[in-house]
């Protein structure tokens, strides 16, 4: 048996026998799956408006990281710079989103870059 895993349960908290975790279903327009047990699913962040802001300490806790290493992820580009607000940093769920998506973006084009040259390459 895996450590952390009750008998009868999968590694994913799921136990095989009950058919209502074996497929997700939507109901009401949320995934009745245990989505909120999923590790790296940041929900919050995208139930929040685009305009409502986020503190460096609300960053810390949808990240899970501490204030230095969301200082550091400004600094590699990771998040967008902050803003200060009354003292302390901090951002809009808008200018979160889309810097994310931004950098998406960029990394679909490089990973298309580097797989045409690899095919020019092949030939």
């Amino acid at each position: 048996m895996e450590p952390g895993v009750a008998d009868g349960e999968s590694e994913y908290g799921m136990n095989p026998d009950d058919e209502a975790l074996e497929s997700p279903t939507i109901e009401q327009g949320t995934l009745s799956s245990g989505i909120d047990d999923l590790p790296g699913v940041i929900r919050e962040l995208g139930e929040l408006g685009a305009g409502a802001i986020v503190t460096e300490e609300g960053i810390t806790q949808l990240f899970n990281r501490c204030p230095t290493s969301v200082k550091r992820a400004v600094q590699r580009g990771e998040l967008p710079p902050p803003c200060r607000l009354f003292g302390s940093n901090a951002w809009t769920v808008g200018a979160l989103v889309s810097h994310i998506e931004r950098r998406l973006e960029q990394a679909a084009v490089k990973s298309q870059q580097v797989a045409d040259k690899i095919r020019k390459l092949n030939f």
